[in-house]
C-alpha cells in the first residue's frame, strides 16, 4: 500500500484516477438540475427564483453533510464512504427523474443528492493524501480539482444535445449509470483513521482552526459566485439572445479554461507565491463577473470565461495547504472547506435567481463580483495558512 511519503505508483494512479471520477460525479445531480434548468423550469413551471431555490436545497444538505461527512470518510476508509457516497448520490439521481414531476420531488430528491455530495466531496482529498507521496501531490489535487469543471464541460456538451432527443428525466437516469459505475471499482484504502492515528484526538485534525476558517469563508464567497455562474449561464445567455445550445457551449469553453488553470497550477508546483497567487485569480474572476454585469453579450462572454476560468482555478493549490496543514484528517479538513462551499452553492443561485427575476442579471452578476472580490482579500491578508505548511 502506497502511503503519503512514497512508495508504489499503481495504487497512487488508482486514487487520483477515482478520485478523478468522484469529482466528476458527486456534484451531478446541481450539474443537471443547472444545465437543464431552462427544460426543467418549462416543464415544472417554475420561475428563476423557485428554480433557484431548488439548487439552492442541494447545497444547504450538502453543507450540513459535509461539515461531518470528512470525519466519517476519515474513520470509515475511503473504500466504504466512496460506495456509500455513489449509492446516495444515484438514488438522488433515480429520485429526480421518478419523482421531479413534482416541484416537491425535485426539492426531495436533490435533498438526498446533497447527502451523497457530502458525503464524496471530502474522499478525493482522503484518497490522495493517503496513497500519493508528498512531491507528486500538487499535480495530483490539480488534477483532482479539475475534475469538477471536467463534468460541468461534459454537461454542458452533452446536455442540451441529449435534452434535445430525450426527456430531462431520461437524461438523470443515465447519468445515474456514470455514477453507479463507482460501486464495481477497486478503491485503494490505507487503515481507517483510528487504527492508523493511534490515540488521536477527534479534534486535533483542526487544530489550529482559525486559518482553517478564513480558508472556509473564502470559499464560501467564491462558491456563491461560481455556483450562480454554472447555475445561471444557460438561462442568462438565452434572456440575452443566446440560443440554448451555445450558451451550454460557451459554459463548456469556461471548464476547459478552468482545468487548464487548475493543470497549470499542478505543474506549477502550486506551492510557490501560492497566497499571491490565489488572491489575484480571485480578484481577476471578480473583474470577470463585472463584464457580466455589464449586460453586453459580447462582453458577457468574455466575462463568463475570466470569472470561470481565473476566478475558479485556484482551488488545487488550497486543497494542497490544506492536506499539509492537516494531514492527520485530510477528510474532516477537506470536509470542513468544502462544506463553506456547499453553504456558498445556496447563496449564490438564491441571490442571482432572485435578482435575474425581481431586478436583473445584471444586479446578480454584479453581486457575485462582490463575493470574490471579499474572498481575494481574505486569502490575501490569510498568511497564517501558508506559514504553517512550510
Amino acid at each position: 500500500m502506497v502511503t503519503g511519503t512514497g512508495g508504489e505508483t499503481g495504487p497512487a494512479r488508482r486514487a487520483v484516477t477515482l478520485a478523478v471520477l468522484l469529482g466528476m460525479t458527486y456534484m451531478y445531480p446541481a450539474y443537471l438540475a443547472g444545465t437543464l434548468g431552462v427544460a426543467i423550469r418549462l416543464d415544472l413551471g417554475l420561475d428563476s427564483a423557485a428554480l433557484g431555490l431548488t439548487i439552492s436545497v442541494f447545497y444547504a444538505v450538502s453543507a450540513l453533510s459535509m461539515s461531518f461527512g470528512g470525519r466519517v470518510a476519515d474513520r470509515m476508509g475511503a473504500r466504504r464512504a466512496l460506495r456509500l457516497a455513489a449509492g446516495v448520490t444515484g438514488a438522488s439521481l433515480v429520485g429526480v427523474a421518478v419523482s421531479g414531476g413534482s416541484w416537491a420531488g425535485l426539492l426531495v430528491s436533490l435533498a438526498v443528492g446533497g447527502v451523497g455530495s457530502g458525503l464524496g466531496g471530502p474522499i478525493g482529498a482522503l484518497l490522495i493524501v493517503r496513497n500519493v507521496r508528498l512531491s507528486r501531490r500538487p499535480m495530483a489535487f490539480g488534477i483532482e480539482r479539475a475534475s469538477l469543471p471536467a463534468s460541468t464541460l461534459l454537461a454542458s456538451l452533452a446536455l442540451p444535445l441529449l435534452a434535445t432527443i430525450m426527456h430531462w428525466r431520461l437524461v438523470f437516469l443515465v447519468g445515474t449509470v456514470a455514477v453507479l459505475v463507482l460501486m464495481a471499482l477497486r478503491v485503494p484504502d490505507a487503515p481507517p483513521l483510528e487504527r492508523a492515528g493511534g490515540a488521536a484526538r477527534p479534534r486535533a485534525a483542526l487544530t489550529p482552526l482559525g486559518p482553517l476558517l478564513m480558508i472556509t469563508v473564502a470559499f464560501f464567497l467564491c462558491a456563491a459566485a461560481a455556483n450562480a455562474l454554472s447555475g445561471f449561464f444557460v438561462d442568462y445567455g438565452v434572456t440575452a439572445g443566446l440560443s440554448q445550445s451555445a450558451a451550454g457551449t460557451a459554459l463548456a469553453v469556461g471548464s476547459a479554461v478552468i482545468i487548464a488553470v487548475r493543470l497549470g497550477l499542478g505543474l506549477g508546483r502550486g506551492r510557490r507565491h501560492g497566497r499571491l497567487t490565489v488572491a489575484a485569480l480571485m480578484a481577476v474572476g471578480a473583474c470577470g463577473f463585472l463584464l457580466l454585469a455589464s449586460g453586453d453579450r459580447v462582453l458577457g462572454l468574455i466575462g463568463m470565461l475570466i470569472a470561470g476560468g481565473a476566478g475558479w482555478g485556484w482551488t488545487g493549490v488550497i486543497a494542497l495547504v490544506i492536506a499539509e496543514a492537516y494531514p492527520e484528517g485530510p477528510g474532516a479538513a477537506s470536509g470542513l472547506v468544502q462544506a463553506g462551499g456547499s453553504a456558498g452553492g445556496i447563496v449564490g443561485p438564491l441571490a442571482v435567481g432572485a435578482a435575474a427575476q425581481y431586478s436583473s442579471y445584471s444586479l446578480g452578476w454584479g453581486l457575485a463580483a462582490v463575493f470574490v472580490a471579499l474572498a481575494s482579500v481574505l486569502v490575501f491578508v490569510n498568511r497564517a495558512a501558508w506559514k504553517e505548511t512550510r
